[in-house]
């Protein structure tokens, strides 16, 4: 609908989508620190998470599936518009450059804490920009 308001024309915008955020980080860590594993959302790629970096973006509302790497056990998300969620990159300790990355989901506040110690993630490590479902 568009409506003239002294020459200006005025269009009304259909409402934002709502939407959750989602922090998927990598503390910096000596273990596998020149491996880039593959954040996955929904079996669609989203990032290569650098050591020490952390990928923030929006995704919609419902039940999403994270997993890293190709091995490894997901991780179910079970998004709330309006919320926030961490999804850390974590290596088991005294791993080998051969043992895979984990996500594991992490408490707002401890997650919170954490992302604020790293850099955003270089723009070439991102596959995608949104999950597979939205």
């Amino acid at each position: 609908m568009a409506i003239s308001a002294g020459g200006l024309v005025l269009r009304a915008q259909a409402p934002a989508k709502p939407t959750a955020t989602l922090h998927i980080y990598r503390p910096r860590l000596d273990v596998g620190k020149a491996a880039h594993p593959t954040v996955s959302c929904d079996a669609f790629p989203i990032a290569r998470i650098q050591n020490g970096r952390v990928y923030t973006m929006t995704i919609s509302p419902g039940k999403h599936s994270f997993t890293v790497g190709e091995k490894t056990a997901e991780i179910d998300i079970e998004a709330e518009a309006g919320k926030e969620y961490f999804l850390r990159v974590d290596y088991p300790p005294n791993a080998s450059f051969a043992v895979g990355a984990t996500a594991v989901l992490v408490d707002p506040a401890e997650g919170l804490k954490e992302i604020k110690k790293l850099r955003p993630l270089d723009g070439w490590f991102i596959e995608n920009a949104t999950c597979g479902k939205t």
